[in-house]
């Protein structure tokens, strides 16, 4: 699957950051930060959505990219054509995943709910038990995007 994945991203890496973005940059974006280990830059599409103005939310069952997203930690976002200064917050706590998870239900409705492959319902808002169940199997991260700066 990973091999899958690098071989995709081979293709919508470049296609994100061209002006042919269109057609995928309504549900990806590009994420830039520097590995937590090597301190190497990476830019990788992920998954994302509108959450509170100025702010978007990505998921991942997957670790990844999350260790690199300390706290205070700056990242490039490239969002539907524009790059954004972000500051990252990770949510891996189980219950706060579920409150979010919940939120996202009743934001987004159940079908995208579904489509979040957690096994959350798409024809109702899920259950405690079934939030906490889907919690278990991934994470949040939060991107507060930072007001552009005016030129000097």
């Amino acid at each position: 699957m990973v091999k899958i994945f690098r071989a995709a991203n081979k293709v919508v890496r470049p296609l994100l950051a061209s002006r042919f973005h269109k057609p995928l940059s309504g549900r990806l974006m590009l994420l830039t930060y520097k590995g937590h280990r090597t301190g190497r830059e990476f830019t990788v599409p992920i998954g994302y959505f509108d959450w509170d103005p100025g702010t978007v939310l990505a998921m991942s069952s997957q670790l990844g990219w999350i260790p690199s997203m300390r706290e205070g930690s700056a990242v490039r976002l490239r969002i539907r054509g524009q790059d954004h200064a972000a500051v990252p917050t990770v949510v891996e706590d189980p219950e706060e995943v579920a409150a979010l998870l919940g939120e996202f239900g009743r934001r987004k409705g159940p079908k995208a709910a579904k489509g979040l492959m957690l096994g959350l319902p798409s024809d109702r808002q899920p259950t405690d038990d079934e939030l906490r169940t889907a919690a278990a199997k991934t994470r949040f991260v939060c991107f507060r995007m930072e007001p552009e700066r005016p030129s000097r």
